[in-house]
């Protein structure tokens, strides 16, 4: 090829271009520039009549060790040309083991990138599980070429069974992706994308077979606290004091008593633990606070001799309970444990259920605003305006709402008698 035809950009063009376009160096390689300055090779080439693209890399700053220079990226052009003109497919043959990352290494790359953004541990773990298990069909495939077809042979198995896993799952797809991308590891439109794309390929999550976390009549729960408080235990505990505060169970397995002011009466649950990001404190009634009394003569002692952090944790650890300590209590105590080799049933209810057994006292019950009892979940209410002049988070007036609700609790209502707790709760 006459040299006239290839090599056309120079070093210095290609470090101080910013305007974004397409600028050809020739041969089938150019310099892609977006709206953003980066900037990536790419490869167009002609094959079994029709035009590809594929990625050679991206530019980067001076310094940076997976930076693509222009002779770099003309050695690898010419590398595939030579493909091309063998018969060969440049894409398939590859250039170099590390040009192109597979989605397994762009993925932990994008994990790894994300370092001290987790909520907490479990978050992260969750995360970690689902690009390593469930991703595992295409962990192995270039991440230039993981398509629809590759996104659709991880996510179809999961959609029906699993679909709130399965959407997680989409939306991290879709994210590892877009990274790749903007390393310039990848061109085109997202294969994961939900709107405009995977939507007219899967059914909609309100089409499936999706509950909500089942929940307990609100009238019911003064009798399940009551068998909490029969059978003992750290779990136990632990559970009654979800329920009387309405928190997550997360929040309340991952509670750590640096978080509790025990004059106050408050529990400040940190924003790095709370899923809207927001610092949250919760009033602790005379319960609560006889709870975190009973629970401190079980404290765990950390390996430095220092006492331990957690304020539920585990039999002779400073470490939180299992987040499976609440389904298994809730099964033992409506179900009765499994037999050896039987495949335990699904709990009549969810820890998590109570947050809306406490919603639907408060509402049905209770003389509370509305505002008040969603600050209670930590929810945030109104529009935009609103919410701006809203700074306060009712906490005085949570108070008495936390203090209604634990009578309510101690009171051994039944289902039915709605009359009696209304006139109780007010």
């Amino acid at each position: 090829m006459a040299q006239r035809e290839i090599d056309r950009l120079t070093a210095r063009k290609v470090e101080t271009l910013k305007t974004p376009g397409v600028y050809l160096d020739g041969g089938g390689l150019r310099l892609l520039v977006d709206a953003n300055g980066n900037k990536r090779w790419r490869f167009r080439f002609a094959q079994g009549g029709k035009t590809r693209e594929m990625g050679l890399g991206g530019f980067h700053a001076r310094g940076d060790d997976k930076a693509v220079s222009l002779a770099l990226a003309r050695a690898r052009a010419a590398k595939a040309r030579a493909h091309v003109q063998a018969g060969r497919d440049p894409i398939v043959e590859g250039l170099d083991e590390k040009t192109i990352p597979t989605f397994g290494e762009a993925a932990d790359a994008f994990l790894a990138s994300l370092k001290g953004q987790w909520r907490n541990e479990k978050h992260k773990a969750q995360w970690e599980m689902t690009l390593r298990d469930y991703a595992a069909p295409i962990r192995a495939t270039k991440v230039d070429q993981v398509d629809t077809v590759a996104v659709l042979k991880v996510l179809a198995p999961l959609w029906q069974s699993r679909p709130e896993t399965a959407s997680r799952l989409r939306g991290r797809i879709e994210r590892v992706l877009d990274a790749a991308k903007a390393r310039g590891e990848r061109m085109g439109e997202n294969p994961a994308r939900w709107r405009g794309h995977l939507d007219h390929l899967l059914p909609t999550r309100q089409k499936l077979t999706r509950g909500h976390h089942t929940a307990k009549a609100f009238a019911d729960v003064p009798a399940f606290v009551a068998q909490l408080q029969g059978c003992g235990g750290m779990t136990a505990l632990a559970l009654e004091f979800a329920i009387l505060t309405a928190a997550r169970s997360g929040e309340v397995i991952g509670a750590r008593w640096s978080e509790i002011d025990l004059t106050a009466k408050v529990w400040t649950v940190p924003a790095v633990r709370m899923k809207a990001g927001r610092e949250h404190r919760v009033p602790l009634t005379a319960r609560a606070v006889a709870i975190l009394e009973q629970a401190t003569e079980s404290r765990a002692t950390a390996k430095d001799g220092t006492p331990g952090a957690f304020v539920f944790p585990t039999v002779g650890k400073d470490a939180p309970l299992s987040t499976n300590a609440f389904r298994a209590l809730i099964l033992r105590l409506t179900i009765g444990k499994p037999k050896p080799g039987e495949k335990p049933e699904r709990a009549p209810f969810t820890a998590h259920g109570f947050r809306s057994s406490f919603r639907d006292w408060a509402g049905e019950v209770s003389t509370f605003p509305r505002e008040v009892a969603e600050a209670a979940l930590a929810h945030r209410t109104g529009d935009a305006v609103e919410l701006a002049y809203r700074r306060g988070d009712a906490l005085a007036k949570r108070v008495k709402l936390m203090e209604a609700w634990a009578g309510f609790v101690a009171r051994g209502a039944t289902r039915g008698n709605v009359t009696a707790i209304r006139a109780a709760a007010t």
